[in-house]
């Protein structure tokens, strides 16, 4: 696989990854008011003291998260794996791993099981889109068929 291809299959993780870091958002938010949760209160602490910009640093720190995600798993995984259904496993597998490695390190223990368990929900519908959206060595190794070579006109 050539850099230009590994490039490409970086930049096409990078927008998967950007993308669904809005379902993972969608995801979490609804899931933690449906839970009876309050999810403002545990942004706070990002801005300045207010829900407003707490939520808004939340954001992006989602989207840069979510976007580096996509792009480091693109280009790790998508290049060796030939097979959707792989790709797809792996992907989510790698989103469950890579929230339960961050939560851990967030919060240091497992304070509250319902929230726990909402956002790896959120963060499957991530892994779910992730797979789905890079695609596979097989996917950008395959050539475009060339343009038969016209005459020139005499």
């Amino acid at each position: 696989m050539t850099e230009v291809n590994g490039l490409h299959l970086a930049f096409r993780g990078l927008t998967a990854g950007l993308a669904a870091g809005w379902v993972w958002v969608a995801v979490a938010l609804t899931g933690l008011v449906l839970a009876g949760s309050d999810p403002l209160a545990a942004t706070s602490r990002l801005g300045n003291g207010t829900a407003g910009s707490g939520l808004i640093s939340a954001l992006a720190i989602a989207q840069v998260a979510s976007g580096g995600i996509g792009l480091v798993f693109a280009y790790f995984f998508g290049r060796y794996f030939t097979v959707r259904s792989t790709l797809a496993l792996t992907a989510l597998a790698f989103a469950v791993l890579c929230w339960l490695a961050t939560a851990y390190v967030l919060d240091g223990s497992w304070l509250s099981l319902t929230r726990q368990a909402v956002l790896v929900l959120a963060s499957v519908a991530y892994g779910a889109m992730l797979g789905g959206a890079v695609p596979t060595r097989n996917e950008v190794l395959r050539q475009r068929p060339t343009q038969p070579a016209e005459s020139p006109s005499t």
